[in-house]
């Protein structure tokens, strides 16, 4: 179960002579998708200068996770205040994704989700500016299995990846541009095991293990070897120096369950904010190069 984290949202006013914004800061948004109506949940910080590109972070949740879960269970509104970006939770249809062999047996058939999440960051651009090559797909568990797919499927609209307890399950993934991605897992998963095998949410064959996952990313963006650091139960793998300035990373929490990782939920729940871990390696990489 995921951990869901109470805060509230304030805006300020002023004389300032900069425009208004173009809507609230919290917007609750539908498009039409193959005839069904899909939503999300747009932040974007009071702060941020709408006449000006900035970069958007795409939120999935698990299975049975609705986008106002995750508001809570990841605080990543928080995050876009200091970071000054615009996040987006959308919500899946019967709150699950069309994520490749996983989840609740839809395999690659079911909604058209790639569709509804490009879509969605076109619908974001109507109301802020958003820099195209500064968009990233996070999630947790399933969510975190259709940011993969994103990843593989549409390189050329997302340039990271960030998976909290996900796994890749795609027969295959040949992105046509260096993604970066950074998985955050822990050692003691019950859901999507970290040694890979058996599933949960129904999904038609086992998954690999995770860091069998960071190093398949690491090979598509020919990363050199990888460097290694632990600090009490974490251990940072970290591949950089990648092609078109990529970066893969993989954060490892011995004894971590299946959760989305927060601080005040322990010694191993709490060992890492991974909202801010995520967005601390998004904001670290360099602008996309691409010839």
């Amino acid at each position: 179960m995921l951990a869901v984290l109470a805060f509230s949202l304030s805006s300020c006013g002023g004389s300032s002579p900069t425009p208004a914004p173009i809507g609230p800061a919290v917007q609750h948004r539908q498009l039409d998708v193959d005839g069904l109506a899909r939503r999300y949940r747009l932040y974007t910080p009071p702060s941020v200068d709408r006449s000006q590109a900035v970069p958007l972070v795409i939120v999935l949740g698990g299975v049975g996770n609705s986008a106002e879960d995750m508001v809570g269970a990841t605080d990543f509104d928080r995050v876009a205040d200091t970071g000054n970006f615009a996040v987006a939770y959308a919500d899946g249809v019967d709150k699950t994704w069309n994520a490749g062999y996983c989840c609740l047996g839809r395999a690659t058939g079911g909604p058209d989700d790639v569709t509804f999440l490009t879509r969605l960051i076109d619908d974001v651009g109507t109301g802020q500016k958003v820099d195209q090559a500064r968009v990233y797909a996070v999630g947790v568990s399933a969510g975190a299995m259709m940011a993969y797919r994103l990843g593989c499927e549409t390189a050329g609209r997302i340039a990271g990846v960030g998976s909290v307890a996900g796994a890749m399950v795609l027969d295959d993934c040949h992105p046509t541009r260096p993604v970066s991605v950074i998985e955050i897992h822990g050692t003691a998963d019950g859901e999507v095991p970290y040694q890979g095998g058996k599933t949960a949410g129904g999904a038609t064959q086992d998954s690999p293990p995770t860091p069998a996952v960071a190093q398949r990313w690491a090979d598509l963006d020919q990363c050199p070897a990888p460097s290694t650091d632990t600090a009490g139960v974490v251990t940072t793998a970290a591949w950089t120096g990648c092609a078109g300035g990529s970066a893969v990373e993989l954060v490892t929490i011995d004894g971590g369950g299946h959760t989305w990782f927060a601080n005040g939920l322990g010694p191993v729940a709490g060992a890492v904010d991974a909202s801010r871990v995520i967005w601390e390696f998004f904001r670290g990489l360099r602008p996309p190069q691409h010839s």
